[in-house]
Order: structure tokens, then C-alpha cells, then sequence
């Protein structure tokens, strides 16, 4: 999508977004004149859309060092009497949650929202967290829109409910709605932007707690008719159909899709479609509880919605059979689609439903494929390191004689066969955070963290100063790949570029250990084996905490570097008379570009994938390989 498309103030005419881009073009109509963002998939593109046009458009945006951050950045924009935004994945908002948590009772002047990106399936996660359930638990509204032209309305209509109850609104995205596209019409640009008037008189705070406890409660009470009138919440009924479904956010399309595949007619079944699953559009919910017998409730996450409407059935001493994930109908784990819905309508219609199958052209087979670094990944190098340092330090299986403890990053593969590389792999920071502890249990061996630098700066500075202020005896290795590579090469702290594309002060890692009184710090090109190797022995046997920062940087943006530099890429040759087919390269580094000839039973090197690197040539145990150049001459 063109800048020009987003900036483009032509109400009532139709373009094709992203849903990311759509929440992003409603900041711009709903007056968002701040946004903070950290970048997490599914939600990286909002920001990353909003950033482009910021400075053409008057407001200012930012990727924050993490999601508090992101949230306070927004929060105190809102109480200055601008509108603001922060945006995240799911899992971000456990990070902000500190500062949401009393936000709400603390109150907003301007409208405020927070797009939550959740996962179901964990599709780039590690876990299918639903932040429906945190609105409940933070008591804020939320709203959760369907389409791509929902998604821009939403910022619209959330900002506008924020103002009106002096409340953050939570807008909850799921993957399949920020990465579909589909037509949007474009509503007005805001002629005049707002001036911050800070109102010093009020202080913000949560304190006294159960005052503004029961504000918290005032406030939410004076939209509840409001809520009722969302255009996100619908019924499609005539009155006498067979069953009724009560569909959440995306659901909807899934419902519908599903009511076509078994060819149903509209008396046959009633649908409300729901978009404010908190609090409950009471009176429209009540009313269509009442009208049937049997319920279908479509919702991707946890029974959320299934749960409040069986209370409020009780409430209304009705008693319909409500029928979803509780029940059964539809799976508890991973994400809904139009399959499984169809098969839960079906199952409660009596209906024989068979998914059609799904034909692959002639005799071709779908091979199954395991998750994999990039090639030239530096990761991969660093990974050989680590395990061929505590082989020959430690005299033993790598699994057996150490502690690695993973983080939050493209990094994370790690965790998966064939490395095999991590024992712990919880969340951002965690790495250093779990190390700490494993320090103190008295297990005599070395005991790694493993991050990369954008991580670092999000939630590793906290563990690894505990860890010089406590004595804990750990490695710190920080691959620092000069961008945030995991969601799509975002700027952090260490690169030295804005989201809005100024130059900042650039934060090396170095820097920060060594201000934290690291007895031991170095830096070590990871393309250089033996050296990072023998790096990470020395700190093994150097007592109490050490930093080993491996900069080289991300694979694939090197590879953009290296073709707008001219720099043509040109892989090593393998000399198949020193080759004796033992496997080490392909075994030992793991890099996708290296290939097995099993009419020759030697090793070769994919040309189309090697970036060049020339870590296999140092590793080989023959010298078999030799020569070749590309992103290694960056």
C-alpha cells in the first residue's frame, strides 16, 4: 500500500488494506496524534504502516523499547488531551499490564486504545493467550472487529467511547484479521489537529484504590447504552429459525461461510453477530437468548463469550442449550476455520458433513519440512559455537554438561530438532532471568543465556543487572544482528534509527554490560568460529557473570545490503576428492544451503539459498571447502 493511499482524504472510496494497515488508517481518522508500539507478529505492520506517513501527517510514532513503555508513551498522551494508540501482540500486554492495571482506574481525558494482536495457535508465539479475558480482568471495554473495515472503524469508535468514559478501550485483533485484506471505504481525515492541555489540578493515579475502584465501575456504567449500538453488533434473523448463532469478531465470517457450505436457508438459522464481547450488549444479547432454543456460539480463543452467556441465562432464568467449545462442538486448542465451524453446525443440525478433500495434483507428494534458520543465519554460528565451547571445555554432550536457557526471537527455532539447543524457552528476558535462579540451585556447570539485542534492550537489562548485584555465575550471550529481525527488521536501540526513520543516539550492549560492572565483556564476529569459540570458553572458566556480544548482522538484510551494493554472492565450492561424505557441515551447522548428493553421497551447497557466509569452509574437518564470498565481505 502507497503512502499516498493512506493519506489520501477521500471519504466513500474504496481501497484494499491489510487489516494491520486498516487499524492504521483509522488512527489517522479518528485523530491519533501518538502512537507507541513494540513489534510482535501479528501486529508489527500497524506500526510500521502508521510510521511511514507520521511525520507527513502531524503525529508522532514510535517502537518503544517494550510494551509498558509502549503503553505509558500512550497513556500520558491521553491525559494530555491528545488521542492516542499503543499497539502489541498478546503476549505484550502481560508486559504493559502493570501500567494498564491501574490506568484503569486512573482514567484517560482523551480517547485511548490498545490493539491486542492475539495468536490463537501460537502461529509466531508461545502461547494462544486471549486478551478478551484481560479486559474482563482489567474491567475495560473492548471491542472486536471482523473485517479490515471494522478494523478502521474500531480506532474510530474506540477513541470515541475512550472520551466518553474517560476509560483505555481495548481493541482485540487476531492473525487471520491483521494479515487478511479485503476492501475498505475511507472515511474523513481530521482537519485540525488537538493542542496537550494537561489538567494540573487532577492527579492520575489509582490511589485511593477503592475509590477509584468504584470510578472505574461509574465510568464503565455510563457506556453501556452505547455499547448496545456498536455497528459491530447485528442480528440476522426473521423470527422462527431452527437454531440461532452467536458469533464473535471473526467468527462471524466463519458462521457464514459455514451456513453456506451446507446449504442452508436464512429461516433456517439466526445469526447475532457480536462485537463487543465486554462487557455484553445486554439488552441485544438477552433478547436473542430469548428467541431460541438452541445457541451455536463461534468464537476464536477460550470460551469467553460461551461462559457469560450461560451466566446470563441464569440471570434471565431461561434455559436454551448453549453449544460451543464447552460442549465440544468446537476445539478448546488451536484456532477456529470455516472447516470446524461447519462441522459443529452440522453436528447439532444432524446434518452428514464431509469436508471436501483436498486434491494434490498427480503423484506429487507434500514433504514434510522442519522449521529452519536462514542460511547464513548467525544464530547458526553462534549456536555451533556454543556447543562445540562446552564440548571441549566441559569433555561431554553439550545436553548433558550445560545449561542453556533461550529467549523471545527468530532465535527461538532453537528450541526445536535439529538444534536441540535450549532447556528453558519461556519469554522476553527470560533467558537471563531463568539463568539467575539455576545459578543459586548449585548445579556445577555452565550456565548460558541466549538472546538477541532487541530482546536485550526490551526486558534483559533487569535480569542481567540482578545477576552482578546477586553473584550469579552465568554466560550472557547477546547475538546482536543490528536489527529486530524476528517480525520484520524494525529498528531498536542498537541500530540507531526512530520508527520515523531519524537518527538516534545508537545503544550498544557493550556499553550497557560494562555500566553494570561485568567482570567480563567482549565482542566477537560470530562469522569468525574459532574465535567466538574460544571466547566463550574463556568465560566459562572466568568466575561470576560474563557478556559475550556476537555482532553480525541479520542474514536476510544483508542480503538486501549486498545486492544494492552490487555485491554478488558467490558460494563456496566443495572439492568432492577431499570430501569423504562424513555429514559434519550438514550435521554440526545446520544450514539449509548445505545439501546431501546421495547418488554421490557427498555434501554440496545450494546456490540459491547460500548468502556466503563462509562458516561451513571454517567447520569442515577435511578442508574440503574452500573459497566463496558474499554478506561474510559486509
Amino acid at each position: 500500500m502507497s503512502r499516498a493511499v493512506l493519506l489520501e482524504d477521500a471519504p466513500g472510496k474504496k481501497v484494499l488494506l491489510l487489516g494491520n494497515e486498516a487499524f492504521a488508517r483509522g488512527a489517522l481518522e479518528a485523530n491519533v496524534q501518538v502512537a507507541a508500539a513494540y513489534p510482535g507478529t501479528p501486529s508489527s505492520e500497524i506500526m510500521e504502516t502508521l510510521a511511514s506517513v507520521a511525520e507527513a501527517a502531524g503525529i508522532y510514532a514510535e517502537w518503544s523499547v517494550n510494551e509498558k513503555v509502549a503503553f505509558e508513551v500512550a497513556y500520558a498522551a491521553a491525559v494530555a488531551g491528545l488521542r492516542s494508540m499503543c499497539s502489541m501482540k498478546h503476549v505484550g500486554v502481560n508486559v504493559a499490564s502493570d501500567a494498564i492495571m491501574v490506568a484503569n482506574y486512573a482514567g484517560v481525558e482523551a480517547g485511548m486504545v490498545i490493539i491486542s494482536a492475539d495468536d490463537p495457535f501460537g502461529h509466531s508465539s508461545q502461547n494462544e493467550q486471549d486478551n478478551r479475558m484481560f479486559a474482563k480482568f482489567s474491567e475495560l471495554p473492548c471491542l472486536e472487529p471482523a473485517t479490515p473495515q471494522e478494523a478502521k472503524d474500531s480506532v474510530v469508535i474506540g477513541c470515541e467511547l475512550s472520551e466518553k468514559c474517560k476509560l483505555p478501550v481495548i481493541i482485540r485483533s487476531l492473525t487471520r484479521l491483521s494479515h487478511v485484506r479485503g476492501d475498505v471505504e475511507l472515511g474523513p481525515l481530521p482537519k485540525e489537529k488537538r493542542k496537550p492541555n494537561l489538567n494540573r489540578d487532577i492527579t492520575y493515579t489509582g490511589f485511593p484504590a477503592p475509590d477509584h475502584h468504584k470510578l472505574l465501575h461509574d465510568r464503565l456504567a455510563s457506556i453501556m447504552e452505547d455499547l448496545e449500538k456498536v455497528p459491530f453488533n447485528k442480528i440476522e434473523a426473521k423470527g422462527g429459525e431452527k437454531i440461532g448463532i452467536i458469533a464473535s469478531g471473526i467468527g462471524y465470517n466463519y458462521a457464514k461461510e459455514a451456513i453456506k457450505l451446507l446449504n442452508l436457508k436464512e429461516d433456517d438459522v439466526a445469526v447475532l453477530k457480536l462485537g463487543v464481547p465486554h462487557p455484553l450488549p445486554r439488552r441485544l444479547v438477552s433478547n436473542f437468548l430469548k428467541s431460541y432454543g438452541t445457541i451455536y456460539v463461534v468464537e476464536d480463543g477460550f470460551p469467553f463469550v460461551e461462559e457469560q452467556l450461560k451466566v446470563l441465562c441464569y440471570d434471565l432464568g431461561i434455559h436454551p442449550t448453549i453449544l460451543g467449545k464447552l460442549s465440544g462442538h468446537l476445539p478448546m486448542e488451536g484456532e477456529i476455520d470455516p472447516e470446524k465451524v461447519t462441522l459443529g453446525l452440522a453436528k447439532i443440525l444432524g446434518i452428514d458433513y464431509k469436508p471436501p478433500e483436498v486434491k494434490v495434483p498427480g503423484d506429487l507428494e507434500l514433504p514434510r519440512r522442519t522449521l529452519s534458520l536462514c542460511a547464513g543465519c548467525a544464530h547458526l554460528a553462534t549456536f555451533y559455537a556454543i556447543k562445540q565451547a562446552v564440548r571441549r571445555e566441559m569433555k561431554g554432550d553439550p545436553r548433558k554438561v550445560s545449561i542453556v536457557c533461550g529467549d523471545i526471537g527468530c532465535y527461538g527455532l532453537g528450541l526445536f530438532r535439529p538444534y536441540n539447543m535450549f532447556n528453558t524457552h519461556i519469554c522476553m528476558g527470560a533467558s537471563i532471568g531463568c539463568a539467575n535462579g539455576f545459578a543459586h540451585t548449585g548445579i556445577d556447570q555452565p550456565i548460558i543465556a541466549y538472546l538477541g539485542e532487541s530482546t536485550f534492550f526490551h526486558a534483559g537489562m533487569p535480569p542481567l543487572l540482578n545477576a552482578v548485584y546477586n553473584g550469579a555465575n552465568i554466560k550472557v550471550i547477546v547475538q546482536d544482528n543490528l536489527t529486530t529481525a524476528m517480525t520484520g527488521h524494525q529498528p531498536n536501540p542498537g541500530v540507531g534509527l526512530t520508527a520515523m526513520g531519524k537518527q538516534a543516539p545508537r545503544m550498544l550492549v557493550e556499553d550497557i554490560a560494562k555500566a553494570f560492572k561485568v567482570p567480563f565483556v567482549k565482542v566477537v564476529d560470530p562469522y569468525n568460529v574459532n574465535e567466538l569459540i574460544e571466547t566463550i570458553r574463556e568465560a566459562i572458566r572466568t568466575p561470576g557473570p560474563a557478556v559475550i556480544v556476537a555482532r553480525r548482522m541479520c542474514a536476510e538484510l544483508a542480503r538486501r545490503q549486498a545486492r544494492r551494493k552490487g555485491i554478488q554472492i558467490i558460494p563456496p565450492k566443495i572439492d568432492k576428492e577431499k570430501c569423504t561424505g562424513c555429514k559434519y557441515c550438514i550435521t554440526q551447522l545446520l544450514c539449509p544451503a548445505l545439501i546431501w548428493r546421495e547418488d554421490e553421497k557427498k555434501a554440496d551447497i545450494d546456490p540459491l539459498l547460500c548468502a556466503g557466509c563462509g562458516v561451513c569452509a571454517q567447520i569442515c574437518p577435511q578442508k574440503a571447502i574452500s573459497g566463496g564470498s558474499g554478506i561474510g565481505n559486509l
